[in-house]
């Protein structure tokens, strides 16, 4: 015999099933994160709307974030999500968006061939990144 639920239990819980599936990573999925912010600068001036990309030196997810017109960040995990995952990352930062056409103005050295790491630490982290263009 199959057993028919009651329309109202199904609507009831329907709420419920839509938002764990709309959290997607959970508190317990994610790894440690650290917030982290700073600023960029090229030459001693900021560098606004440079994308920066935090890549862990383990498993997990990179971290995004683009300078403000300060050349200040803030990384995001994920889109609602501050943060990066604890431990050591190659940073990669690049000029070359939509923004300025795709024309990089930064040397290599600071994203296809990059030389930049970073270690992020539970808690709040400033990396600031006082970049040369020679």
């Amino acid at each position: 015999m199959v057993k028919v639920f009651p329309r109202r239990r199904v609507l009831a819980a329907l709420p419920l099933a839509l938002a764990c599936l709309a959290a997607g990573c959970s508190r317990s999925d994610r790894p440690p994160l650290g917030r982290v912010g700073g600023t960029v600068t090229l030459d001693g001036s900021p560098l606004a709307g440079a994308l920066m990309v935090f890549i862990p030196d383990g498993p997990g997810r990179s971290a995004i974030a683009t300078t403000d017109s300060v050349g200040r960040y803030e990384l995001a995990y994920l889109r609602d999500i501050a943060g990066a995952n604890v431990g050591t990352h190659t940073v990669r930062i690049t000029t070359a968006t939509e923004d300025r056409g795709g024309k990089e103005i930064l040397p290599d050295r600071y994203h296809t061939k990059t030389e930049l790491k970073a270690t992020v630490a539970p808690g709040a982290n400033t990396i600031d990144f006082p970049l040369e263009s020679k």
